[in-house]
Order: structure tokens, then C-alpha cells, then sequence
């Protein structure tokens, strides 16, 4: 019954998606999915997630990550680098995927996905570089901010500090950001980077002073999650 009501969700979920043609012309290319869910393991849930790492190469994903929310141990953040967005969120929701899962005692995912920038303007954005690390330190933070320009919010971002945001009162060292954009009638700039104690994220990005570029770069919708680093490897 569990295993069929979620994939049953999980198909109203993905036919909401696919049937957007404005979306699905522009995912044919490399992006990153992000996946936060429950389970009752992690190190369950890690061994049945590379028990589908031959699949998931099959479907053009490409490497991953693996984190433990900071603040509930029981829920896993992955992300995807997959070569083909599209193909890639398919195997995502297919029931292939779902039920493989299902092995490891989850609850129904919160999926976000993008394309992955790599330029701006003229200038080429470096791209974030997977290995195979079975232990890390540090963490991540991913933020799904809607905006209301996405043009207009980007110019903003890699106009200040040249997109390194050193902000005083942050209390971490910040590195390696990646913008993922999902267009649509608000348009969605997932932003994620490397923190070097990201248990000092969640002040700072709730700070005054947050607030004001947020609002000034016209986000209007702000969600954001905090990985305590697992590992990483390439498919």
C-alpha cells in the first residue's frame, strides 16, 4: 500500500511537470537534480542509492553527492549532475526508481532541478567539479530562489564580487557557487555552495542584511536546505 500510494503521488507529481511545453523544450540539456527525503537509515538509503548507480549512469547522470540535513539526521539531500536534464528527471519519477527506493524505508521526495549556467555573458562560470571522496568535511547550501527577472537577478548576482560573495558577518568560509535556472511563469535560480562550517549558514542567510539584496534583486520566494557532507563519487 505505501509503495503504491507513493508512487501514485509521484506520477501526479511528474505529470504536472512534463506537461508544460515551455519547460520541456529548454531541459534537453546538462543539469542537476536535487533530492531531499526521509528515510529511516541513511546508510540504508546509501547502499540502495548505489545499488541503482548503473541505472542511473544508463539515464545520463554523470556523478553525485550524498549530505544529512543539518538539522534532522534521518533526511538525505542528494544531488544529480546528469548530461540530459529531461531523460534524467524521467528516471527520477519513473516507477523504475520509485519502487528501488522504496527499499530503504523513505518517505515521497522533495525533487529540484535545473539547467546548469555556464556562462554569463561572455564570461564562462566554472563548473562543479565531482570526485570520488568516500568521506568529506563541511557542507552545502541550496538554495530554490523564485525571482521575478531572472535576467535582471542573474546581472545582480555576478555583479557583486564578482558572483564570490564575501559578505561581512558570515562566519563560514562560502566557495564553489552553481546556479541551476528553471524558466517558467516564475522563473526559478537554484543556488548552491560549499560551506566550510555550514552550521553557520542558516544565521547569516536569515540575516538583515540577506534580506535587503534579496528583496532588492526582486526574489520572491526563498526555500533553502543544509547538507552536512557525506560523500561524493562519479558514475
Amino acid at each position: 500500500m505505501k509503495r503504491r500510494l507513493l508512487q501514485s503521488a509521484l506520477l501526479v507529481l511528474g505529470i504536472l511537470i512534463f506537461t508544460s511545453p515551455s519547460w520541456c523544450d529548454s531541459l534537453n540539456a546538462p543539469g542537476t537534480v536535487f533530492i531531499r527525503q526521509h528515510t529511516k537509515s541513511i546508510k540504508t538509503y546509501r547502499e540502495v542509492f548505489l545499488g541503482q548507480a548503473q541505472n542511473l549512469k544508463a539515464h545520463g547522470f554523470i556523478a553525485y553527492s550524498l549530505h544529512r540535513d543539518l538539522k534532522d539526521s534521518n533526511v538525505v539531500i542528494v544531488t544529480l549532475k546528469c548530461s540530459d536534464l529531461e531523460k534524467g528527471i524521467e528516471f527520477v519519477w519513473s516507477s523504475e526508481f520509485i519502487s528501488a527506493m522504496d527499499k530503504a524505508d523513505v518517505q515521497i521526495p522533495v525533487v529540484w532541478y535545473g539547467v546548469d549556467l555556464t556562462n554569463w555573458g561572455t564570461l564562462k562560470l566554472d563548473q562543479r567539479q565531482y570526485s570520488n571522496q568516500p568521506q568529506m568535511t563541511g557542507g552545502i547550501v541550496i538554495a530554490r530562489n523564485e525571482v521575478r527577472d531572472y535576467k535582471f537577478w542573474l546581472d545582480c548576482f555576478y555583479k557583486e564580487d564578482g558572483g564570490k560573495h564575501n559578505h561581512a558577518g558570515r562566519k563560514y568560509k562560502n566557495s564553489n557557487y552553481t546556479i541551476h535556472h528553471l524558466p517558467g511563469n516564475l522563473e526559478v535560480a537554484i543556488v548552491a555552495h560549499e560551506a566550510s562550517d555550514v552550521s553557520k549558514a542558516p544565521v547569516f542567510m536569515a540575516s538583515d542584511a540577506m534580506k535587503g539584496e534579496m528583496e532588492a534583486t526582486g526574489v520572491i520566494g526563498l526555500e533553502i536546505w543544509y547538507g552536512i557532507n557525506l560523500e561524493e563519487g562519479i558514475f
